[in-house]
């Protein structure tokens, strides 16, 4: 065996005893609740969700992957918990440690979705007025939100807004295109990055692009530009947060 497989041997998810016994270190992790820090009842709920996914990872039979470079993953989505089944590829290998890796999401296994509150309950959760939370909706505050007829459903496990701006990337899911009067390229762009200006703090630059046709293209935008486009990118259902890095337990006992 050379050092590129018995490191990804060491590093990654085989069977569904190792998943269940990273989940354990994960939730573990979860109670903690140090950083970001959550409000109490959204870090109950984020455990509630990541206990709904082990129990379906527990009734599902999954083979043990012995092919070299498949692994299972698994992402906590702020709205859903998935089992991913990947591939590896062009693993690099610097100081007895991988230092660069591509791989690539061949197929969902499992998504568990977390309960969603009304206005009226996510606004008594958080203690605040309900007109606040439609405030939020207006403002693309509220980044996991989803449409529902004419009202809106919010999370149980997406917590209150925090001061200032974090830098966010939305994928539009399944080719579909968002359509906007105010926002054309939107229709373009299968990705959607908006990051805030260095020297100007209500300057926000969004990066459109396609990896399929290409197409790559910049605006900069006002403070509440940027309000009514993640506002419109919400609303239309058609994407979805890009997952932030996240603690990943490490499982093996032994050492190499």
């Amino acid at each position: 065996m050379d050092i590129k497989e018995e490191l990804f041997r060491e590093n990654y998810l085989f069977t569904r005893e190792d998943i269940l016994k990273s989940l354990e270190l994960f939730i573990e992790h979860e109670r903690l609740n140090e950083e970001p820090a959550y409000s109490s009842e959204v870090v109950r709920n984020r455990i509630k969700l990541c206990e709904k996914f082990v129990a379906a990872i527990r009734k599902c039979k999954l083979p043990i992957l012995t092919e070299l470079w498949w692994y299972y993953e698994y992402q906590f989505l702020e709205n859903s918990m998935e089992l991913n089944l990947c591939r590896a590829d062009e693993i690099e290998v610097e100081n007895d440690e991988i230092s660069s890796m591509t791989s690539s999401v061949e197929h969902t296994l499992i998504s568990i979705e977390c309960d969603y509150l009304t206005v009226e309950q996510y606004a008594a959760m958080h203690n605040v007025e309900s007109v606040t939370i439609r405030q939020w909706i207006r403002r693309g505050k509220l980044r996991h939100a989803k449409k529902n007829g004419r009202d809106w459903l919010i999370p149980d496990t997406e917590d209150r807004p925090q001061r200032g701006f974090s830098s966010v990337q939305y994928i539009v899911e399944n080719e579909a295109k968002i359509e906007s009067d105010e926002f054309p390229l939107l229709a373009v762009s299968e990705s959607i990055f908006i990051v805030q200006g260095k020297n100007k703090k209500n300057k926000f630059i969004c990066y459109l692009n396609n990896y399929k046709t290409k197409f790559n293209s910049n605006i900069e935008l006002t403070r509440s530009e940027v309000e009514r486009l993640e506002h419109t990118i919400i609303e239309s259902g058609k994407a979805r947060v890009e997952g932030n890095i996240q603690y990943v337990p490490y499982i093996r006992d032994t050492e190499r």
